[in-house]
């Protein structure tokens, strides 16, 4: 072999050996280095070794490790590291079976001979060293390269198998499932230190004079020697539960084992048996109490559904209660309603007496004075006649529509809701409210929105409002000067209706105006103050709202709100 004469050479001789020193004395710094480090290491050595101008190696990840991959080059210019880098990358692709090659120069002109070794068994793994030397490589050059190949793959090797091992070490020691192997007779061999806790074993010293059967209850040692032991040694493997022992307490601990068998890779004959098994103590108490719930379930809902049934009968009872005595307090506030309007009434007898008086007294004189002109010896031509008797019957008709509003406003009546002309019901019940009055010198002013023309209400019930705020406002402005009666309405919404009475009375104080519509409240030296608690009860009962302000220049206004008519009720015309 022409590279074995050229070590014929003394120097030469001494200066391979030296390298090939070198080369085997790396693997002990390489103890710990991560393949990153080992591959530098490896790239700077042969620089000088080999007085080459670079070197190239590349380790493919496994898993998750990353790709390594180093250029060094004898300038240790980066700029050259990164010529040289994709000069390599581009001709790797293109290599034949031959470890020699030649590449142009990327930093400047000719050609730079390469020499390739594979590192390991994997394909892309390689190592590549490169020189503008026309003689590179020489042959102990080439065995240089191959040897640190080598040296590369058993220390990465290494390094991943150890880092493999360290892991899977970390796994089994931080498990909190009992995980453990023997010998093929049961010689416990290892034992983590979860499962020395779980079996109450203080130290790996103690459970190193243990053996498997040690582990289970006696009742069961028989069952696991004679017939779980041979199903494993046969068929590899064994599922299902087995009841250990606690070494301190004697305690009996339910396991869900994974018991298998362990064979050599090379030989394929068994080494160890192994076991991966999970304490079942909390899903057992899980169980057993999802068992005591099931069993005590039926009998809960049976006696929470008799609980719900005697619940829901009470609560019809309460219902049927309820509903009666609602029922009973519309009576009671019907009642309520009709003793005001009568209590109304009463206070107005007097006034419509002398109101009734004087058509009474217009229609006897015109009967009178008819009855004259039939008398003989003075007859009065016919249509005098005719005349005086149509005077008498409007006189008596107009004393009838005064009697027929009276008997309306006191009639007691079921509450009947039904649309209402606003206009109609404001100036009936006006006209009822001056009656008898003498409200002379009062100027009474309408206002209506055209827009605010129809209501939901009941009649008789909104004009008692009415006219109690209407009689109101005129006691309160019996000695004042100026005395403007005005009544307003105005659409608030699509679906309200604003009625408002204003005065020009002197006014109330403050204190006595936040307490109007309490029961009991009154201004009036004899009233009861029912009147205006009254009002509020019937506008609430209609689903609106009364409220009162005092006007800048003087006197009360009362407002209340009732629903506008929608065209869905019947209308009451």
């Amino acid at each position: 072999m022409p590279w074995i004469e050229a070590l014929s050479d003394p120097q030469e001789l001494r200066r391979c050996l030296r390298d090939l020193i070198a080369l085997s004395a790396l693997p002990a710094i390489w103890k710990t280095y991560d393949p990153q480090q080992i591959a530098d290491s490896l790239g700077a050595a042969l620089i000088s070794m080999l007085n080459a101008d670079f070197t190239y190696l590349m380790l493919p990840g496994q898993q998750d490790q990353p790709l390594v991959e180093v250029t060094c080059t004898g300038d240790g210019s980066a700029d050259s590291s990164v010529a040289f880098r994709w000069a390599i990358l581009e001709w790797l692709p293109k290599r034949s079976l031959e470890d020699t090659a030649k590449i142009p120069d990327p930093l400047g002109e000719g050609n730079v001979r390469i020499a390739c070794a594979p590192i390991g068994s994997a394909a892309d793994a390689v190592l590549v060293a490169g020189s503008r030397n026309s003689d590179f490589p020489t042959g102990p050059q080439r065995l240089i390269l191959r040897m640190g190949a080598n040296q590369v793959a058993v220390a990465v090797d290494r390094w991943r198998a150890e880092t493999d091992e360290r892991r899977f070490a970390a796994l089994v020691e931080r498990s909190s499932d009992f995980i453990g192997f023997s010998s093929l007779i049961g010689v416990r061999q290892y034992l983590n230190p979860a499962g020395l806790k779980l079996l109450g074993i203080d130290s790996r010293e103690e459970a190193r004079q243990t053996q498997v059967l040690d582990y289970v209850v006696p009742e069961e040692r028989a069952r696991v020697r004679n017939e779980l032991w041979p199903i494993v040694m046969r068929e590899g493997r064994w599922t299902g539960e087995l009841t250990f022992r606690h070494f301190r307490t004697g305690a009996a601990i339910p396991f869900l084992v994974d018991w298998f068998r362990i064979d050599d890779p090379r030989t394929g004959q068994p080494i160890n048996l192994a076991t991966v098994s999970r304490d079942l103590t909390a899903q057992k108490r899980a169980d057993a109490e999802l068992r005591h719930l099931n069993e005590t379930l039926e009998q809960r809902v049976v006696e929470r559904a008799a609980e719900l049934a005697a619940t829901s009968q009470e609560l019809v009872r309460e219902k049927i209660e309820l509903k009666r005595a609602d029922t009973r307090l519309q009576e009671l506030q019907q009642e309520l309603f009709h003793a005001a309007r009568l209590s109304a009434a009463g206070q107005m007898a007097a006034a419509l007496a002398h109101e009734l008086n004087q058509p009474l007294t217009a229609a006897t004189n015109f009967v009178n004075a008819a009855r004259r002109g039939l008398a003989p010896g003075d007859p009065q031509p016919i249509d005098v006649l005719r005349q005086d008797m149509e005077d008498a019957v409007r006189q008596l008709l107009r004393a009838g529509q005064i009697i027929g509003r009276l008997r309306d406003f006191s009639s007691r009546g079921e509450a009947e809701r039904q649309i209402e002309s606003v206009v109609a019901l404001i100036e009936e019940a006006t006209a009822f409210a001056l009656a008898g009055t003498g409200a002379h010198g009062i100027d009474v002013r309408f206002r209506f929105d055209p827009a605010a023309s129809r209501a939901f209400a009941d009649r008789i019930q909104i004009q008692q409002v009415l006219v109690n705020l209407v009689r109101n406002a005129l006691e309160a402005m019996a000695e004042s000067k100026r005395r403007d009666l005005v009544l307003t309405t105005a659409l608030l919404e699509e679906e309200t209706i604003e009625i408002a009475v204003c005065d020009s009375g002197p006014g109330l104080a403050r204190e006595i105006v936040d307490h109007l519509f309490e029961p009991f409240a009154s201004t009036k030296r004899n009233g009861m103050g029912l009147g205006l608690s009254i009002c509020r009860s019937i506008v609430e009962s209609h689903g609106g709202r009364i409220r009162v302000n005092e006007n800048p220049g003087g006197g009360l206004t009362f407002r209340f709100t009732l629903p506008a008519a929608s065209g869905n009720e019947n209308d009451g015309d």
